[in-house]
């Protein structure tokens, strides 16, 4: 029954957002008054959805974590500092710092050695919200020196220093963008066994890169994970 509801909030939510960019699409005349339609008619549920989404995402990746009555809450209450911007129609970019600095606070309670799933979907709902913020027209977004001085050393080393450092997780991570694989595939790919495998998967995710799903416990690539090769193949295609 869950799925089935997890489901519909997904579907509601793409068409919510398809409406937004129906109303974003329109003719340049017809924009603000669109818009105001859609802030007056569809935002609220866009942002009850949009919440009910991250909510129910992070409680099934704190499933089993002690700590998560403490931490969750908190990142509820900066997504939806972040969304009621959608019926005001605009947001500056001081409040988005102001923003991002008490979605950092949050992060910091989040210091159990099995957070790091969390985080990675913490960090991935908080883009997604604010590039929903920019395709609506309230958000500008950062200029390139202030997103460069907003980088987090440590998560920079962790979610793309790390995963890219070395030759055979890069080549599992490139693996399991086709198909998820059994830890036998990803032996006879890398050519490693046991403990030497079990190090490289460990850090992919402990990075959340990549997970283990099914009966089988397969090794599957997360969005995350996805994400990140996409970037690395844009980024060599422009420096390379």
């Amino acid at each position: 029954m869950e799925d089935v509801l997890a489901a519909e909030l997904r579907e509601e939510i793409r068409s919510l957002r398809a409406e937004l960019r129906r109303y974003i699409a329109a003719e340049t005349s017809d924009n603000n008054s669109a818009l105001e339609a859609f802030r007056k008619n569809s935002a609220e549920m866009l942002i009850k959805g949009e919440l009910e989404h991250a909510k129910k995402t992070l409680e099934a990746q704190a499933e089993n974590c002690s700590a998560k009555d403490k931490c969750l809450p908190q990142f509820s209450k900066t997504y939806e500092t972040l969304l009621k911007s959608l019926k005001t129609g605009s947001i500056s970019a001081e409040e988005i710092t102001k923003i991002r600095r008490e979605y950092e606070n949050a992060q910091k309670m989040c210091s159990n050695e099995n957070c790091t799933g969390c985080l990675a979907e913490a960090d991935r709902l908080f883009a997604a919200q604010t590039k929903l913020l920019k395709s609506a027209g309230v958000y500008a977004g950062d200029s390139v020196a202030e997103q460069i001085q907003e980088l987090s050393d440590d998560a920079v080393v962790a979610w793309i220093g790390e995963p890219l450092a070395n030759v055979v997780r890069v080549k599992i991570l490139k693996s399991l963008a086709s198909e998820p694989k059994a830890f036998a595939d990803l032996a006879k790919l890398t050519g490693l066994r046991g403990g030497n495998l079990l190090f490289h998967l460990e850090k992919l995710t402990s990075s959340g890169m990549i997970l283990q799903k099914g009966e089988r416990k397969d090794y599957a690539i997360t969005s995350r994970g996805r994400e990140l090769l996409h970037a690395a193949a844009v980024l060599i295609e422009k420096i390379g």
